[in-house]
């Protein structure tokens, strides 16, 4: 079982091209650092959705990203997903859901949700930032559900943050 530094076998061993060409070597990254890249990028791709969508105030531009990104609702996606995944990509998962952790996130209200948006995130950076075909995958599989929990997030940021 891999610890917390140990690196991913699965990850590609060469450089490769992230979003904006960007050269991201993920020769020996952790579990923990592919998670915390795939949350800067999942967190950009929905901050890019929700830009394309309109112009919204910065408040609401927020309530809404935070709807999209926050731990339960990357749980329930990666529960949604996981079915189809290939084993590459459900050992990327395995192990990013079983790092240690010393506590949740903010506000997540449960340690399952949370360590499997951590798995996530992970799967998010093996897709963009490694696998060939990854971004391939990370749009067949992500996008529909990006589109209808972005269509949700307006609709309640609308009504919920209504002023005067």
């Amino acid at each position: 079982m891999n610890t917390d530094d140990e690196p991913l076998a699965d990850v590609p061993q060469d450089m490769t091209q992230g979003p904006g060409s960007v050269a991201v070597d993920l020769r020996g990254r952790s579990a923990r650092t592919l998670a915390w890249l795939g949350d800067a990028e999942f967190e950009r791709e929905v901050r890019m959705r929700l830009a394309q969508r309109g112009d919204y105030p910065t408040d609401r531009l927020h309530a809404m990203t935070a709807r999209v990104v926050c731990a339960e609702a990357q749980a329930e996606l990666l529960a949604a997903i996981e079915p189809g995944l290939d084993e590459a990509e459900l050992g990327v998962v395995r192990r990013a859901r079983n790092l240690n952790s010393k506590a949740g996130g903010r506000g997540v209200r449960s340690v399952r949700d949370y360590r499997s948006a951590t798995a996530l995130e992970a799967l998010v950076a093996h897709w963009c930032f490694g696998a060939p075909g990854g971004r391939a995958r990370f749009e067949a599989l992500i996008s529909p559900w990006l589109a209808l929990r972005i269509d949700a997030a307006i609709v309640a940021a609308g009504r919920a943050l209504r002023r005067g």
